[in-house]
């Protein structure tokens, strides 16, 4: 797969193309019909399929007290592009100066000359160039003065919801993984390294991975039902996490804090992926760690019959960008 962080970097180097264009921050159902619909569309008119997205997200330049946090971080993002069927990818860096491009300059030097598009699939909602002056009738118009086609794909709705990042991140903050699954077609999931905690779970009874989260996003505190996988597990294994500040013994910084049941291996130094299934209670304060072992204890029973309902699920989700064994995919 052929990777540039400037769109001037293949200029020259790709021929005819389909691509579409956005900030893909957590490859929700909407950015999939989107990657479905190049990929498609590319095969039958024989161009070669690509992504332009954005390096840092362009709210970090444009409005970096509002930028909202991320879903994804930029290094899973690529992971899951590198996974989505595509032969070429833009990460394009975003300053100011590229910022300030004018929409007929974006199209003109960017699509046609850079990218050599035929074909750029769209949200029926796209705006681009300086101050997002232009959108899909602007873009189709400069188009067919420059030798490519758009095509607008309406926004898509999930059980009456569009889906938007705007929308999950909302979820997750109000405690409801189960409605940000729907519109992510797949639970939301943290992932990193599991490092040393202070051994507490340890000594109620019921240990737990200290997670070192690579997401900015942080769902609403509280204990949740999970999926856990770590490398050499063959499939996922239920667990039960605290997210939050742990405010029995504190409160402390905020961390993600899962006691994996049927396991009692160690788990620091390895990777760590989380998804959360759905939130079993706010996150509280008890008057005795004795109280919060018997807590946790109706907490994993819980647990236990909420997930025999559950399909199973041997792998985290292509989209989610998790490689458990570390290894870039360029080396798979």
């Amino acid at each position: 797969m052929l990777w540039a962080g400037d769109h001037l970097e293949l200029r020259g180097a790709l021929g005819p193309s389909a691509l579409t264009i956005g900030s893909f921050d957590g490859f929700h159902l909407g950015h999939q019909l989107l990657l479905r619909t190049v990929r498609a569309e590319a095969q039958r008119r024989r161009l070669a399929p690509g992504l332009v997205t954005f390096d840092p997200h362009p709210a970090r330049t444009l409005a970096p007290a509002f930028s909202p946090p991320l879903i994804m971080p930029t290094g899973r993002r690529r992971e899951a592009i590198a996974r989505a069927g595509l032969e070429w990818a833009l990460l394009q860096r975003f300053g100011l100066d590229f910022a300030a491009m004018p929409p007929e300059r974006f199209a003109a030097e960017v699509l046609a000359a850079s990218l050599a598009a035929r074909l750029v699939v769209v949200g029926d909602d796209f705006t681009f160039g300086r101050d997002r002056a232009a959108g899909v009738s602007e873009l189709a118009a400069f188009g067919a003065a420059l030798g490519f086609e758009v095509l607008a794909v309406p926004r898509l709705a999930v059980q009456g919801m569009i889906a938007s990042s705007t929308r999950i991140r909302a979820f997750l903050m109000q405690g409801s993984p189960e409605a940000a699954a729907v519109l992510l077609g797949r639970p939301f999931t943290l992932f990193g390294p599991v490092v040393a905690g202070a051994g507490r779970g340890r000594r109620l009874g019921y240990p737990t991975a200290n997670l070192a989260c690579d997401a900015e996003l942080r769902p609403a505190s509280g204990v949740y039902a999970c999926r856990a996988w770590s490398p050499g597990w063959p499939a996922a294994r239920l667990a039960v996490a605290n997210l939050g500040r742990n405010p029995t013994f504190g409160p402390g910084p905020w961390t993600a804090e899962p006691h994996v049941l049927d396991w009692d291996g160690d788990l620091r130094g390895q990777q760590l992926a989380l998804a959360l299934v759905v939130r079993l209670r706010e996150e509280r304060t008890f008057s005795s760690p004795g109280e919060l072992s018997a807590q946790i204890a109706e907490d994993v029973e819980l647990a236990r019959a909420l997930a025999a309902s559950w399909p199973a699920c041997p792998a985290p989700a292509p989209m989610d960008g998790i490689v458990l064994d570390n290894m870039p995919s360029s080396q798979r």
